[in-house]
């Protein structure tokens, strides 16, 4: 007994700090935990549940620990975790269960992380602020100003064309992608063009990157989830550091287009064209015009280009390095999905326009498949605020963590046959018209679906067909050799390689 008191303080504490940090307003109720615990799952001990099984684990190797425990349980199972109930699935009828709600729209506490660099932009807010900002932010993504945005996406995906053929052989797509999709999301939504040797957006990126990973680590460390004790850390005072290059950036953004909207305001008053209305309308304009209509402060516009400048470059060049590496992997499906580009541009190499999009049928499907496989967003979460009962009888209670893991509902073998397999034709329209519709959630679902997929899928798809036409890509990285970050959006833990090659 006397050996257990060391392992009962630690972990005493360690609970201690949790609470103080995240649990205040979530300790369960008793009710809670005798409805929680008729769940099924895999043994493990009260309250600690997996929480130290989990923080010796490294990062890419969590989707693996996830996915013996999906295909031992079923596809759902629930454990505790340091007192925290937590119901994890890959199943899509729990998956609609929990995404159609119009209560159970709570993302919990795992995100309390991001707050520090993200605050309380879109992604995280929860409540009545979310439903009024979801609803004032929707018309900036409204079709005719996404048809104003390709011109801006052609340019910018010409460019990336060229430091690939520059580049002359094995190349690491995402930076170079990375760097382009930035450059579309400064110029499409905030109004504001990078120069080419800017330096300030590849730092940009490079704290991206780390201050995902930090989010993560400290997500899963009981430990870490401590304000405190992360404040301690070397970790901490790199965070911080990277928050500040990213805060910075988006404050000059946001400056430089202030002024200039200011200006164009002023020549509106005395000269009108639709030219002007056509460069007026970016996603940055209209919450500098809410600003001044819904008394949203500085602090509130910069969360939410904080939040738009990361969702909007760096899950549209993940998806996409990932489509190069199943091209480069899959020679038929390339030159099925270049043939058809052949169809519709001859040998040219001029913009693709609204009509040429909605010709790209299988190219498409060849997207889709590449995102069914690798989800930029691997993972989401609730909290539950109120019982969400299942299809199949159980009910899982209020106060409850659901984490569901889009990357596993992906390949449930249940609703995909040979999941791992790179196979387009699963998403034409007679394969695809009897699938379960929340079998394939890329982009989430329901109420807090992601609101600029329009937007995503305009880019990768303008992105694919620029480099398609010009670039034949062998892939050097095999995806049956990859491994996954456990990030917020999903990274390998080697880099992607390709080699790229001009086709004319």
């Amino acid at each position: 007994m006397i050996e257990l008191i060391p392992i009962l303080v630690a972990v005493a504490v360690c609970y201690f700090f949790y609470l103080m940090t995240y649990a205040q307003s979530s300790i369960p109720r008793w009710r809670t935990i005798k409805m929680f615990n008729k769940l099924p799952g895999p043994e493990a001990p009260f309250f600690v549940g997996s929480a130290f099984e989990l923080m010796r684990l490294e990062l890419h190797d969590i989707l693996s620990w996830m996915k013996e425990r999906f295909d031992a349980h079923g596809g759902s199972y629930a454990l505790w975790m340091m007192g925290n109930p937590i119901y994890l699935t890959a199943d899509p009828e729990v998956a609609e269960v929990i995404l159609t709600s119009t209560k159970n729209i709570n993302k919990g506490t795992d995100y309390q992380s991001l707050e520090h660099w993200l605050h309380d932009g879109l992604l995280l807010s929860t409540g009545e602020k979310w439903k009024q900002r979801r609803k004032m932010l929707t018309p900036s993504f409204h079709f005719k100003i996404l048809d104003n945005s390709t011109d801006c996406m052609n340019k910018n995906w010409k460019k990336v064309v060229h430091k690939f053929l520059e580049s002359k052989g094995v190349v690491e797509p995402l930076p170079i992608m990375g760097r382009g999709a930035l450059d579309i999301i400064c110029e499409t939504a905030m109004g504001t063009e990078l120069g080419e040797t800017d330096e300030r957006s590849k730092e940009y990126v490079r704290a991206v990157k780390r201050a995902n990973e930090v989010s993560v680590v400290r997500m899963l460390s009981p430990f870490m989830r401590s304000s405190l004790l992360f404040s301690f850390t070397s970790m901490s005072r790199q965070h911080n550091k990277d928050v500040q290059i990213l805060h910075e950036f988006t404050e000059k953004v946001i400056t430089k287009r202030r002024e200039e909207f200011e200006d164009e305001k002023r020549v509106e008053a005395s000269e009108y064209s639709e030219a002007d209305e056509k460069k007026r309308q970016v996603f940055l304009d209209s919450l500098l015009e809410l600003s001044e209509k819904e008394n949203m402060s500085s602090t509130d516009i910069r969360e939410e280009v904080d939040t738009f400048m990361f969702a909007g470059h760096d899950t549209t060049s993940t998806g996409l390095q990932y489509l190069l590496m199943h091209l480069g992997e899959n020679p038929e499906v390339q030159e099925k999905a270049y043939q058809e580009q052949v169809e519709i541009f001859g040998y040219s190499d001029r913009d693709v326009t609204k009509d040429d999009l909605s010709k790209m049928h299988y190219l498409d499907q060849v997207i889709k498949e590449s995102m069914r496989l690798h989800p930029p967003a691997p993972q989401i979460a609730r909290e539950l605020s109120e019982d969400a009962p299942l299809p199949n009888g159980l009910v899982i209670p209020s106060q409850t963590k659901i984490v569901l893991n889009i990357f596993n509902l992906h390949r449930n073998p249940k609703y995909w046959s040979d999941p791992d397999a790179f196979k387009p034709e699963r998403f034409s329209l007679e394969e695809s018209k009897n699938r379960h519709p929340y079998s394939y959630i890329p982009f989430s679902a329901g109420p807090r679906n992601c609101i600029g997929q329009k937007f995503a899928m305009l880019e990768m798809k303008i992105g694919a067909s620029t480099i398609l036409r010009s670039c034949k890509i062998s892939s050097v990285t095999k995806s049956s050799d990859l491994k996954y970050k456990m990030l917020i959006v999903l990274q390998p833990s080697t880099p992607i390689k390709v080699e790229i090659s001009p086709r004319n």
